[in-house]
């Protein structure tokens, strides 16, 4: 039999999801290891799509979305983002994931290089296996709050290198670039002409701060976004996502998508809609939980001596457990085996990351408070017995 696609067969699978798939088998276990918000996705958007559904959205849409949407999406970038827009810009994707791999695909070709931090949100390193790029990694550090060092980064930038990720608010440190921090990004790109793909799935979950859009004050047609409905709205399973772009790279994109995957649904991009133009008392409530919970995570790890950095934004935190002795992927698996509580190793996000775990904040105040009292108690026994 003839081999297999070389890239996807031989690269890793998500180490969040490894843990997952296990801790599904163990109906005790506290789940701090799943990036999905616990609360359920606001009644008027749940309604306004099972009523398009009623009244015939169960069609094709156009590849790019439907048109009302992108306009709506338009004054949304506008009035949080910062951002200048008008609809032929925008693709509707399945999710944030679907418009990160479409853009790779059309830009990427055979001999580029990808700098991508570390750590990172898998997803980036999985969607490279298929591409001819090469990824090349960028540490983040926890000194620095988990935020890129522009002097550092600029060492990794060869004549080959042509997309530059950045995640912020990030996945999965938590981590909020500041302006100057964005400013001196996109300067790196403007000097060694990159595309930059801001990856901004977590844009209105902000504790501290501002979130900043570099297609806000760089208006230039290198500057890719991607966003998503699925955590500001705990829309999750709706998979709804999009990209906003110069109009060549949009063209590229739509016709990536239209090979594989049509449009996205359409009565969750009713349900989309409905998200932009209803109450924002839903997803206000659901940040304050957020930025409760990251108090009692970051008092916690302090006290227990895992803290490894604040974060502000996103709904995760870092754990340092360096102290047990074990790499984070024996840690992890360990844990959830032993005390019954599931974490996600950072062995998933990158090697800058091989003595955190990821705690999701996206779980019930118990259970994180359980969750991280038995995960300081396993490392002390793990560090009693070494």
């Amino acid at each position: 039999m003839k081999s297999l696609a070389a890239g996807p067969r031989d690269t890793a699978h998500s180490g969040i999801r490894e843990v997952v798939n296990v801790a599904l088998t163990m109906p005790d276990a506290i789940r701090l290891e799943v990036g999905q918000p616990n609360f359920d996705t606001p009644a008027h958007i749940v309604e306004a799509t099972v009523q398009a559904a009623r009244e015939g959205a169960t069609k094709y849409t156009a590849t790019a979305g439907i048109l009302s949407l992108r306009k709506l999406l338009v004054e949304k970038l506008a009035s949080v983002n910062k951002i200048k827009a008008d609809p032929t810009q925008i693709n509707v994707t399945i999710g944030g994931v679907g418009g990160l791999a479409a853009t790779l695909l059309a830009v990427l070709e055979e001999g580029d290089e990808v700098l991508v931090p570390d750590p990172a949100w898998p997803n980036y390193r999985l969607e490279l296996s298929y591409s001819p790029a090469k990824m090349v990694s960028y540490p983040l550090h926890a000194a620095r709050e988990f935020a890129p060092d522009a002097v550092e980064l600029e060492q990794y930038i060869t004549p080959r290198t042509k997309l530059l990720i950045i995640n912020s608010p990030c996945n999965p440190t938590g981590a909020v670039f500041p302006r100057k921090v964005v400013e001196e990004i996109v300067g790196l790109c403007q000097k060694h002409d990159l595309y930059l793909l801001s990856d901004e799935c977590y844009d209105e979950i902000v504790f501290e701060g501002e979130h900043v859009s570099p297609a806000s004050f760089w208006e230039d047609e290198r500057v890719i976004s991607v966003f998503t409905f699925s955590k500001t709205y705990a829309m999750t399973g709706f998979r709804v996502g999009y990209t906003v772009t110069n109009h060549a790279l949009a063209d590229v994109i739509n016709k990536i998508l239209e090979a594989n995957m049509s449009c996205a649904t359409s009565f969750a991009q009713k349900g989309a809609e409905a998200a932009l133009t209803g109450p924002r008392e839903p997803v206000l409530k659901m940040v304050e939980a957020y930025r409760r919970r990251r108090d009692i995570v970051d008092g916690m790890l302090r006290e227990t001596g895992m803290w490894a950095s604040k974060p502000h934004g996103a709904f995760y935190a870092m754990a340092d457990v360096s102290r047990s002795g074990m790499d984070s992927r024996t840690f992890a698996f360990k844990l959830l085996e032993e005390a019954r509580v599931a974490v996600a190793p950072g062995t998933a996000f990158g090697e800058t990351a091989r003595d955190l775990v990821r705690i999701s904040l996206a779980s019930a105040d118990e259970d994180l408070s359980e969750g991280i009292r038995r995960m300081h108690q396993f490392i002390e026994q793990a560090a009693a017995n070494a």
